[in-house]
């Protein structure tokens, strides 16, 4: 099953079972259906709120470790949003001895979408501290339409008092004040009294229509 760009009725007009048909599989579709987002401009150079358009080979988004196949975009009645939930994945076991937010040697993950002025993101990691009186934090920062630099009030924070600490961690935000267009959302770190190693770091981010 297809979109099929509907047809321009004039009064008095019998449709016929091909036209009808067509209209049965848009319907069954839940949405228009394109290639790629510029493929959805043109076909919709008007876009009403609500409107959803659904995109096989999106070239917009993009998540480290990632392969994206399709997403689901709503226009918000000012710019079209990326709905769907879009990874960035780093595996690798990695530390730093900074202590304020920077790179670890694979940077990232990062993820690039196009949001309206929303978007929840989830930043997750697991924290080794490697020994007592260390800490970590893991946040992100924003850059492309929209320039925000790496908080604590957006991170996640792991301390070990005592002992050697390892303890995964997870936290959602709903970041708002953004700049509609492709934003590309970068995770970065910091550590306290000592270095601190992060390993499967991820950040997952959806675009609030």
């Amino acid at each position: 099953m297809a979109w099929t760009d509907p047809n321009t009725y004039i009064a008095g007009a019998i449709l016929t079972a091909a036209q009808m048909n067509a209209m049965q599989a848009n319907a069954l579709a839940g949405g228009p259906i394109y290639a790629t987002e510029a493929a959805r401009t043109t076909a919709i150079p008007s876009p009403f709120e609500g409107q959803r358009a659904y995109i096989t080979a999106p070239t917009e988004p993009s998540g480290t470790g990632m392969t994206i196949t399709g997403i689901q975009t709503i226009y918000n009645g000012a710019a079209w949003t990326t709905v769907s939930t879009i990874c960035g994945l780093v595996t690798t076991s990695e530390a730093t001895s900074s202590t304020g937010f920077t790179d670890l040697a694979t940077v990232g993950p990062t993820v690039a979408i196009r949001t309206g002025t929303a978007a929840i993101v989830t930043i997750s990691a697991t924290m080794n501290t490697g020994a007592a009186t260390r800490g970590g934090t893991m946040s992100f920062a924003v850059s492309g339409a929209t320039s925000i630099a790496a908080e604590n009030d957006n991170g996640i924070f792991g301390y070990s008092a005592a002992a050697d600490v390892f303890v995964a961690l997870s936290r959602s935000y709903l970041l708002t004040g953004l700049t509609a267009g492709v934003n590309t959302f970068t995770s970065k770190y910091k550590v306290q009294g000592g270095a601190v190693d992060f390993t499967r770091r991820s950040i997952t981010v959806q675009g609030v229509a």
